[in-house]
């Protein structure tokens, strides 16, 4: 795979670059080739369309977006999507309708890309794979999806808040064929989760980096069990990967 860059366009957990606003919410843009993927939205549409304008991302240019989970500080900024691109397919999980607390706006039903399997997906370039939905009890319950990005030796997991725990997303892998042993890079909050020791020694050899982003709770553990391969995301940031 050719290299890719993932912009950070709505996050609160660290600075922020010049012309962007904070979000409380998380929101990032995959590129990838020619194609612009949004991966959740942020909060507030006012920060993201100001946020894209910064990047110098045209909303009428994203080609698709990807939902993690339905609360509304990764769901909402999507009306500055649907003011420019209205007929923009939206991934979202096969259990978004189910009832939790803190749901974020409803998805018009033209829009709605529901993924009823997990891996690649019709309309998305073919090394984004969308995992399964999987459960957490934060909140009264929240079904959470992710992706893992190929790359030529390595795969990106990007995520929005992670509640289910990224150890149990990691375990996914392998039914999206990805060996266990790849080498990867971890982007997005991580809310409450934190490895146990044992575990990041076990993984510190494979993961390259994880940048931290939105409502990630353990943030000094991380630094210590992964040293020099963590920090914290800047808002406007456009992190490479090859």
């Amino acid at each position: 795979m050719a290299e890719m860059t993932i912009t950070v366009l709505c996050d609160d957990i660290n600075g922020a670059m010049q012309g962007f606003k904070k979000d409380p919410g998380f929101a990032a843009a995959i590129k990838t080739g020619h194609e612009i993927i949004l991966f959740d939205t942020g909060m507030y549409a006012a920060n993201l369309s100001n946020n894209l304008d910064a990047a110098g991302i045209h909303a009428e240019d994203i080609d698709a977006v990807i939902l993690s989970h339905n609360h509304n500080d990764h769901v909402d900024g999507l009306t500055a999507i649907f003011n420019k691109n209205p007929d923009i397919p939206v991934y979202i999980h096969n259990m978004w309708e189910k009832g939790i607390a803190f749901q974020g706006m409803n998805i018009p039903v033209k829009n709605k890309q529901k993924v009823e399997n997990p891996g690649k997906q019709a309309g998305l370039p073919k090394n984004i794979l969308i995992t399964s939905p999987l459960y957490s009890a934060d909140y009264d319950g929240i079904r959470e999806q992710a992706v893992m990005i190929l790359l030529k030796n390595s795969f990106i997991f990007l995520c929005g808040c992670c509640h289910p725990g990224l150890t149990d997303f990691l375990a996914l892998r392998e039914s999206l064929g990805i060996d266990k042993e790849m080498p990867f890079h971890v982007l997005g909050g991580m809310h409450q989760f934190g490895f146990p020791d044992k575990e990041a020694v076990e993984l510190k050899s494979r993961i390259q980096s994880i940048i931290l982003c939105h409502c990630t709770h353990n943030i000094e553990l991380f630094k210590r069990q992964f040293e020099d391969k963590c920090e914290l995301a800047a808002l406007g940031k456009k992190y490479h990967f090859e």
